[in-house]
């Protein structure tokens, strides 16, 4: 019995002892920023698309109205070269089934019903985007700057 005992410690001890053991090579890198929300509408005269910050993406000084907790905490860069994550809502005002065209670095085509809705997520680098639509006579500029905020200084993030 006095032997089950002892193999039984020996036996959690050997395995607490190795579940400590690890790898000391990982880096704090930082968390990748909180997608920017932009919002478009597209009506038979304009087309609009407004950031849900700022009048464009990734420019110094915008913040995500997420978290009100840490609106005076400062802002954590990550990498300036790597693309904006922006989450597109889209709002088609008009009565014809029609498509969206994301034209710059990178472009998008995105088919929109009568007066319906669509959303998409897309990684934007830097640069100047323009938006337009065979349903509408207008188009709308985007602006994607170089400042990439962290998401590290946030809580309640997931």
């Amino acid at each position: 019995m006095r032997g089950t005992w002892f193999t039984a410690a020996a036996l959690v001890a050997a395995c607490a002892a190795l579940a400590g053991c690890g790898s000391e090579s990982h880096e704090n890198e930082p968390r990748p920023p909180v997608p920017t929300v932009v919002s478009v509408s597209v009506t038979e005269d304009t087309i609009d698309a407004t950031a849900a910050e700022g009048i464009g993406v990734g420019e110094p000084g915008a913040r995500q109205p997420y978290v009100n907790q840490n609106a005076n905490a400062p802002q954590f860069q990550t990498g300036n070269d790597d693309p904006a994550v922006v989450n597109v809502a889209i709002a088609n005002l008009t009565d014809r089934a029609t498509f969206l065209r994301l034209q710059g670095p990178v472009g998008r085509r995105v088919v929109l019903t009568p007066n319906g809705s669509a959303s998409f997520g897309i990684a934007l680098p830097t640069g100047i985007y323009l938006l337009s639509s065979p349903a509408s006579s207008g188009t709308a500029r985007l602006n994607v700057g170089p400042s990439r905020v962290s998401s590290g200084g946030d809580l309640l993030l997931p």
